[in-house]
């Protein structure tokens, strides 16, 4: 375990010196590290598809009264002079802060089990829901003219998911679904802002591009731990309509976890990667530790995880037809690229596959 993490932390350093610096702020690349980091989170609680009902919600502190205060500014005032006005000295209120928000909805529909031997093969039917909006106020361009930079995107799957294994100790896990996107980004003064009282522009959000894509994911368990590697949302083949923004960079990830005690209490460690075309190695390293107690007692588990930026805090509560998690992701480097991070609610609810 120690030369695991000893060599993640070392490739995580060598990439973070030889990866080009980003120089300008990108809303597009700061989404996709912070979603694919809830994507992480959401899969060390539950097992991908394998719940009737999975709703997760992630929010950014201040988010709600920074989209009210905006909306009413450019109401409530008489002249546009005076809406303008109001609008400026929010945007300097909020200058260089980000806000971010992940909405999740998944449903799923399990089909009969096949069992030959030692094989097992499970199936189900998914359709999944995702809208992320990313705002960062920024003045770093212009000290004298803050902006608001928005990257809005929705999407859409459905189809199927396999795990097949051939053995105890050995998982292939394989989805194959229609993959739907859209996206908008802006970049908008006081003045626009005055004038619409809108962040983004959702009408945009109809210029669907879809795609038929994979997710990949190989799993070995030993005595002592587990190797979990694979892909997501690999592009098999484009449908129709224009690529979007965020185009179709797979995830790759790897995560390891090593449970050396048994009992009433186990306690087990965990290193990981991951990885997407915007951001660096050392973006998508992360350590933690997991405390379970035994079901029958108290249906409790407790993960901590660190990344290089985040620790996040996520109690779960396992029933056999209910979870409840409730996750609190603080940031302990601030700034961070010249804006301040707020922290992070997530809550998430599912019904599991009995």
């Amino acid at each position: 375990m120690a030369k695991l993490v000893t060599l993640f932390f070392a490739l995580g350093l060598l990439c973070s010196l030889t990866s080009p610096v980003f120089a300008t702020r990108s809303e597009i690349k700061r989404f996709t590290l912070l979603h694919d980091r809830m994507m992480v989170d959401r899969s060390l609680r539950l097992r991908p598809h394998g719940q009737f009902l999975n709703v997760d919600i992630a929010i950014s502190s201040g988010l709600r009264n920074l989209i009210s205060d905006i909306s009413n500014a450019s109401e409530g005032s008489a002249t546009a002079a005076a809406k303008q006005l109001e609008t400026f000295k929010l945007l300097i209120k909020n200058v260089n802060t980000e806000k971010y928000i992940d909405l999740y909805a998944g449903f799923g529909v399990p089909l009969p089990d096949i069992k030959i031997k030692k094989h097992r093969l499970y199936s189900s039917l998914f359709y999944e829901a995702n809208a992320g909006v990313m705002v960062t106020i920024a003045n770093q361009d212009d000290p004298t003219n803050p902006r608001a930079q928005t990257y809005v995107r929705k999407e859409l799957k459905a189809g199927l998911a396999v795990f097949y294994r051939p053995k105890k100790d050995k998982t292939y896990e394989l989805s194959l679904y229609r993959l739907t996107r859209a996206d908008t980004a802006a970049s908008l003064n006081s003045s626009n802002l005055a004038q619409d009282g809108e962040f983004f522009n959702l009408d945009k959000l109809n210029d669907d591009h879809t795609v038929f894509a994979l997710d990949f994911q190989y799993s070995y368990r030993t005595k002592t731990g587990q190797l979990e590697t694979g892909l997501r949302e690999a592009k098999i083949k484009s449908s129709n309509g224009e690529k979007t923004l965020y185009g179709n960079d797979p995830l790759l990830f790897a995560h390891y976890q090593w449970s050396p005690t048994a009992g009433l209490i186990r306690s087990s460690f965990f290193a990981g990667i991951h990885y997407r075309g915007r951001y660096t190695i050392a973006d998508g390293l992360y350590l933690g530790t997991q405390l379970s107690i035994d079901k029958q007692n108290v249906p409790i588990d407790l993960s901590v995880k660190v990344s290089n930026q985040f620790i996040t805090i996520m109690p779960v509560l396992k029933l056999k037809w209910f979870n409840f998690s409730y996750s609190f992701k603080n940031p302990y480097r601030n700034p961070q690229d010249e804006v301040w991070v707020s922290s992070l609610h997530n809550i998430q609810i599912t019904v599991p596959f009995p």
